[in-house]
């Protein structure tokens, strides 16, 4: 009986990690290079690697993370193609989440010349990128989460990345 259910208790854990959509990983500021903690102000640098396919079907990993002093200047471009990742901080305080929108590594669309030598939009697709996020720290953030954007499924959580 014993044996029985440990062998079911196995099987099922295996099925939940194998259906599980959603990376999670923890990270500490504090034990990042380049951390200064006489600096005020802090700018965190992620690395992702993306693999799969657009639409909540990803499997993200970070891939490097590193901090840097100083504030930030506002250098978002604008996302001009449905299939995109929006990167949300989450906060223990009451500050406020605002979303970023990144153009999707694995779904993108490109500008190409063709033979005439005109210019047109061409749709790119991989199986694996890179996705780089460059956010402030402020105080009270707790977590960051990464939605794959689709017209077909709409917004799903593919990450969380817990800051301690």
């Amino acid at each position: 009986m014993l044996r029985l259910f440990s062998t079911v208790v196995i099987a099922l854990a295996g099925l939940l990690m194998n259906e599980c959509r959603s990376g999670r990983s923890t990270l500490k500021i504090s034990e990042l290079p380049n951390y200064d903690s006489k600096s005020p102000d802090h700018i965190l640098f992620l690395s992702f690697r993306i693999t799969g396919k657009p639409g909540g079907n990803e499997h993200v990993e970070l891939a490097s993370a590193t901090v840097g002093n100083g504030r930030m200047k506002d250098l978002r471009h604008p996302v001009g193609f449905p299939v995109y990742i929006t990167a949300i901080p989450r906060y223990t305080t009451s500050a406020l989440e605002a979303e970023t929108a990144f153009e999707h590594p694995l779904y993108r669309s490109v500008e190409v010349s063709d033979p005439s030598g005109h210019m047109r939009r061409q749709e790119v697709k991989a199986g694996e990128g890179t996705l780089l996020v460059r956010m402030p720290i402020h105080s009270g953030l707790n977590r960051l989460e990464l939605f794959s954007v689709t017209p077909e499924r709409g917004s799903v959580k593919i990450y969380t990345l817990v800051f301690n």
